[in-house]
């Protein structure tokens, strides 16, 4: 993600995660009370304990990863005025990549515990010590001590894999995809590319349950929510895919203008996929760890389609204002991977493409994806 706190920056174009807070469906608004219910129960099975270690999973950076952390201080800090239990120490680990921009969070902690000190002062209630670190790492690895996390989450971040897909030859060996024109699953790609994307996101996601298993305690709960897709059927187009089609539409068009070559946009695929339920709930079987409390699936829309006009503004195009939204949250996103391999040079044009493309995609379609809530326990 794009470090910092400038315009192109995943710190300020994170709003998909938290949003307007009257809009509820944003995704943390949504996953907001599982997480609160699932860290309270979390309190309950350990039994009185002194303190209570959490663990956000590919936290990435911006005001949203201290949000999320302060509703669940709130909600085990609640429920033990409730049980007349003196609260917690609580420790939370921010894990994300070792390139993660770590600095630009450890600099909002300052005014995080200020604010946190001025409600406990307000509500009259005793101090409750709050430590926050950054773990450095892949959560598809083991990240923390046998037995040691009370509760854990994850927002918006299983649907990037380990590594880009590769198809698996006859003989075991391993190949880049043949996904000509494509950066992602589309409906021109041949089954094999979704072969692929399936089997690594599958190696992916049972490593990550194996990893957790070993890292929870007994009756502890997790938390997760990432995109997805409603349909079985591979050959029914996730409803998020949209992005990518035109991605790889904008970077096509560049190549025909000769602006870049074909042959890197044949050869640049994302490290994404959007699992179906099924998908998900069979692997959680197999591995067997955790139980099933809760999953369901929602849809997120940007919303921005239904603002009204600022007053006195008669030029304002809700669809063009999605279509910036949209964009530069996907640059803030892509754009390192896609300096690598297109070049710095390229990358105003393409998103002005990407912008114009989404704008014309809007003005047809509503602007939403499909995104799953997970709430799991361990046995």
């Amino acid at each position: 993600m794009n470090s910092g706190v400038g315009d192109m920056s995943y710190a300020e174009n994170s709003t998909i995660q938290i949003g307007d807070p009257f809009k509820q469906k944003m995704i943390a608004s949504f996953a907001k009370t599982a997480r609160q219910e699932a860290a309270v129960d979390s309190f309950r099975a350990a039994i009185c304990p002194t303190k209570m270690t959490i663990a956000d999973l590919g936290c990435s950076v911006g005001p949203n990863v201290l949000q999320m952390a302060s509703e669940i201080f709130e909600a085990i800090e609640q429920a033990s005025h409730q049980l007349n239990r003196k609260p917690p120490e609580m420790q939370v680990f921010l894990n994300d990549l070792p390139g993660n921009d770590f600095n630009t969070l450890f600099s909002l902690l300052p005014e995080f515990h200020k604010l946190r000190e001025r409600k406990l002062q307000e509500s009259e209630q005793e101090q409750v010590h709050c430590f926050i670190s950054g773990v450095p790492g892949s959560f598809y690895g083991r990240l923390f001590v046998s037995k040691s996390l009370h509760f854990a989450y994850s927002s918006s971040s299983l649907h990037w894999l380990s590594q880009v897909p590769q198809m698996q030859l006859q003989d075991g060996s391993e190949v880049p995809l043949n996904n000509k024109g494509n950066i992602y699953i589309s409906h021109a790609s041949p089954p094999s590319v979704f072969e692929a994307h399936k089997k690594q996101f599958k190696r992916d996601f049972s490593l990550f349950l194996k990893c957790r298993g070993e890292e929870v305690v007994e009756g502890s709960h997790m938390v997760l929510t990432f995109v997805a897709r409603r349909s079985s059927d591979p050959s029914t187009p996730p409803m998020g895919c949209y992005m990518w089609e035109l991605l790889a539409k904008a970077l096509m068009d560049m190549a025909s203008l000769g602006l870049i070559e074909e042959e890197k946009v044949d050869s640049f695929n994302l490290p994404w996929y959007e699992p179906s339920m099924e998908e998900l709930k069979d692997e959680i079987t197999i591995q067997g760890l955790f139980s099933i409390k809760k999953i369901e699936l929602f849809e997120v829309n940007w919303d921005d389609n239904s603002q009204e006009a600022p007053r006195n503004d008669h030029n304002y195009n809700p669809m063009a204002k999605s279509a910036q939204t949209m964009a530069k949250t996907v640059r803030a996103a892509l754009e390192s991977m896609l300096k690598s391999h297109f070049g710095e040079a390229v990358i105003e044009k393409l998103f002005e493409r990407y912008c114009f493309l989404l704008e014309e995609f809007y003005s047809k379609n509503k602007s939403e994806f499909t995104n799953i809530l997970i709430v799991l326990a361990r046995k």
